[in-house]
């Protein structure tokens, strides 16, 4: 089966990489097709697209600013591999790590880098050397083109500590200035893929003289037209593939660019070899995923799923408290049929169940910074009694030393062996969802 899918993988690649007969335009013009945040989502529309834009310039790449892992039930059971397929598929050139791209360890991104995903970076380092290229130079027409990424230092607080074991993340803005210092001479342009967020990205155009063009993530943030700051344009596609960015930059002196957003409608036809592909690995989670759990009265919003999930946590533990990070819902529930697909949107991450015993004290702290962080999800007690310890139900994310909650891991942990995934679809079962069709729209 790994041999025909690698075959058919290849046949991918050389018929979207192939320029089909028709006009191609701007030959003095360099066009950057960009996304970012893809989080495991379906290309085979993008693909599409990628088609179309590659029959009509002959100079093109497509770059990615990370998160190419994570969020989706398929990309949860095969840890990455069918998102690795997709791109390697429809020939991306660079990829830059996002937070996400950690998520299922450093043995899948190692996969994934033999496979041939182009991932750059310089700023992850392992064990004091760089974890894979830090920048490549590509040359179109003469014209030296640097390509890097850089990751947000944050990751070590968004991933579990045995993910990211080994790994140093370095200040973007220092790397990225010794980097271009040193390969002063030896290229024209700059672009920048950085999984930093927007309000960084801003930051980084002014500390970082001499880029030309950031390719942004981990924001979210839709730029229908790119920002400007300096001689540096700021470009960011949104996610979950609902964007193409299309960057045009001028080969002639001065390299002016301009930059905008293509919206991958659905009625864009999706391209029939991706989706076969993308089936391929369907199929293999259908028969689990679309059982039908129960039927649900009404929708629920993704804040409203939050709520249920501290529910689901403080039933199932017995525990004084609840906590679950807003970062962690990632979906609501649908009105009517509910499957284990849904449930697996709400919570993709396959985080595991934990009971934390907290000091007075500690659970004064908890509250403190549960107060900052507003959008968080709590169920408990309001009011401390020093003198008292108490129970919280939370996730082993949560209960890790680099998270928002640090006195949660300075507490007793106590690992219960269960996902939180299954304690929802339990809870949902028995408390929420009715198990017949009868009175539901």
């Amino acid at each position: 089966m790994k041999r025909c899918l690698a075959f058919g993988v290849l046949v991918l690649l050389l018929f979207l990489s192939s320029a089909a007969p028709g006009r191609v335009l701007a030959q003095e013009e360099l066009v950057v097709l960009h996304t970012n945040d893809l989080h495991g989502q379906s290309l085979a529309r993008l693909a599409t697209v990628l088609e179309e834009q590659r029959r009509e310039h002959s100079h093109l790449f497509w770059v990615d600013a990370g998160d190419l892992f994570s969020g989706s039930p398929v990309s949860s059971a095969f840890q990455g591999e069918a998102e690795e397929q997709s791109v390697l598929a429809l020939g991306l050139d660079a990829i830059t790590f996002g937070n996400h791209d950690f998520d299922y360890g450093l043995p899948a991104l190692q996969r994934s880098l033999e496979a041939g995903v182009p991932w750059l970076s310089a700023n992850v380092l392992k064990d004091g050397a760089a974890l894979t290229v830090p920048f490549v130079i590509k040359e179109v027409d003469s014209v030296r083109v640097l390509i890097t990424g850089v990751t947000t230092p944050e990751t070590p607080k968004m991933s579990f500590p045995r993910n990211v074991e080994g790994l140093t993340f370095a200040d973007p803005v220092e790397t990225l200035q010794q980097l271009l210092q040193e390969q002063a001479g030896n290229y024209q342009i700059c672009i920048v893929l950085s999984h930093l967020g927007y309000g960084e990205d801003l930051l980084l155009a002014q500390r970082v003289p001499g880029i030309n063009v950031i390719i942004g993530g981990h924001t979210h943030t839709v730029l229908a037209k790119p920002v400007r700051i300096g001689n540096t344009l700021i470009c960011h596609a949104g996610s979950n593939g609902e964007y193409l960015g299309r960057v045009v930059v001028d080969l002639k002196e001065g390299y002016p660019s301009r930059g905008e957003l293509i919206r991958i409608e659905e009625t864009i036809p999706p391209h029939p070899r991706l989706v076969e592909l993308e089936q391929h690995y369907e199929s293999l989670l259908a028969a689990q995923l679309d059982e039908v759990i129960g039927y649900a009265k009404l929708g629920y919003v993704k804040r409203g799923m939050g709520v249920l999930l501290t529910y689901a946590l403080q039933e199932y533990t017995g525990a004084d408290a609840a906590l679950y990070n807003s970062g962690g819902v990632r979906a609501g529930l649908p009105q009517g049929e509910v499957t284990r697909r849904d449930v697996f949107a709400v919570e993709p991450f396959g985080n595991q169940v934990v009971l934390v015993t907290l000091s007075g004290a500690q659970f004064a702290e908890l509250l403190e910074v549960g107060a900052k962080r507003s959008s968080d999800f709590y169920e408990g007690p309001r009011l401390v009694d020093t003198v008292k310890t108490y129970t919280v139900a939370t996730t082993d994310f949560l209960a890790s030393p680099d998270s928002s909650y640090p006195m949660l891991a300075e507490g007793e942990v106590t690992n219960l062996g269960v996902l939180v995934r299954d304690v929802l679809e339990e809870y949902l079962q028995a408390k929420v969802l009715e198990q017949r069709k009868e009175g539901v729209r």
